[in-house]
This record gives C-alpha cells, structure tokens and sequence, in this order.
C-alpha cells in the first residue's frame, strides 16, 4: 500500500503499524523518568546551601554527572515523542506537519548537546562560560 492510499474499517484509518513503536518508546521513556526524577530531586534538596565548590565537587563524581546527563537526555526524548503525538494529531497539512516535526527534532537535539556539553563542562572541573561568551 502506498502512503496515499489509508486503508479504513468502519470509517476508522488502519494503523500503519508505526504507532505501536512509539507507544512503546512513550512508555520506556516514562518508566526511566520515574527513578532519574528520583533521584534528581533528591540530589536537589542535599545540594541546597551549598557553595559552589560543593557544587563543583558534587558535579565531580562520575555518577552524579552520568546521572544528570541521562535524566537530561531521557527527559528531552520523552519531550519530543509527546510534541510527535501532538503534532501529528493536530496537524494535517503533511508540508506543515513535516517542517514542525523537524524544527521540534532540531530544538530536541539541539538542547541535548548543550546541556551535555555544560554538565561535561562542569563534570571536568573547566571553568564556566563568560558572560555573553566572551562577546
């Protein structure tokens, strides 16, 4: 069958066998949230005071920076698969649909890297950014 061509059974379109998968990924992603939010709040309230060599220590351990860095791509990935779902629900036009999907992928991966970028930054004892960059 062609993507043109939807097939329909009482007036309801066909699953094109695609759905499942992402419903799956939904699923696992919400299930790996559950500990790593966890765990980040609790990481949270035991930082709460602390001074920023602390935090720096903290940031040091290979485990806190491993942990943070997946509740922080994890959490980006559950993201994208619900503006997925919200996208395609809404949206009919398959150039808007297409274009949307793509500027949401983009922005997904886009935070992903710079988030991983500043919790290596961080984990590796560099100094932080300057304000603006340096501009």
């Amino acid at each position: 069958m062609s993507r043109s061509e939807a097939t329909f059974r009482k007036r309801v379109k066909v699953s094109e066998r695609h759905g499942a998968g992402e419903w799956s990924a939904e699923r696992w992603s919400s299930i790996l949230l559950v500990p790593l939010t966890l765990w980040g709040l609790w990481s949270a309230v035991a930082l709460i005071g602390a001074d920023y060599a602390a935090i720096l220590d903290w940031f040091a351990l290979p485990a806190n920076a491993a942990a943070l860095g997946g509740l922080w791509v994890v959490t980006l990935w559950h993201m994208n698969l619900g503006l997925k779902v919200i996208v395609d629900d809404y949206i009919h036009r398959p150039s808007r649909r297409t274009l949307l999907l793509g500027l949401s992928g983009l922005a997904g991966l886009g935070l992903a890297t710079a988030g991983l970028f500043f919790i290596v930054r961080l984990a590796v004892g560099s100094a932080p950014l300057p304000a603006g960059f340096g501009v």
